[in-house]
C-alpha cells in the first residue's frame, strides 16, 4: 500500500530522544515502544499537522501490536494506546443517550482543543464525542 505509515516519523523521533538521552545520562541505554494505533494515514493530520490530539479525524490503525520492530535495538515493541474508536475527549455537549448526533448533558471535562476543526465531532452533522475512554 502505498501511502501506509510504517511509522518512519516516530523511528526517527526516537533515535533522536535516544540520542539525547545516551549523551546526559552515561551509561544509560534507554528503549521504546512506539504507539501505532492512530498512524496508519500519514496524511491524516494534514493540513493541520500535528497539533491535534483529540478525536484527529481520518486516524487509521497502523502498525499492530507486536515485538517484531525494525529497529529492534531500541525499539521494544509497538502498541495501540487506545482501543480504535476510543474517545480522546468529549465535545462541550456530550451525545444525547438514543442519538449520538443530538447534544445531551453538558460536558464537565471538556477541552477547546477537542473543538479544533480536525477533531471528530467539531463539524456540523458530525456525532458528538463522549467522554476520554468511552
Amino acid at each position: 500500500i502505498e501511502s501506509y505509515n510504517r511509522a518512519n516519523n516516530e523511528h526517527n523521533y526516537a533515535r533522536m530522544l535516544i540520542k539525547s538521552f545516551k549523551n546526559l545520562i552515561k551509561g544509560f541505554d534507554p528503549h521504546v515502544v512506539i504507539d501505532t494505533g492512530r498512524n496508519g494515514n500519514p496524511k491524516a493530520r494534514e493540513p493541520g499537522g500535528c497539533g491535534t490530539w483529540c478525536n484527529p479525524r481520518d486516524s487509521l490503525l497502523g502498525v499492530y501490536p507486536r515485538t517484531q520492530t525494525l529497529d529492534p535495538e531500541y525499539v521494544d515493541a509497538y502498541f495501540w494506546l487506545k482501543m480504535p474508536g476510543e474517545s480522546d475527549g468529549c465535545t462541550e455537549y456530550l451525545p444525547a443517550d438514543d442519538d449520538e448526533y443530538s447534544p445531551g448533558d453538558k460536558c464537565l471535562t471538556f477541552d477547546s482543543g477537542c473543538a479544533e476543526d480536525e477533531s471528530i465531532g467539531s463539524r456540523p452533522g458530525e456525532p458528538y464525542a463522549p467522554e476520554a475512554g468511552d
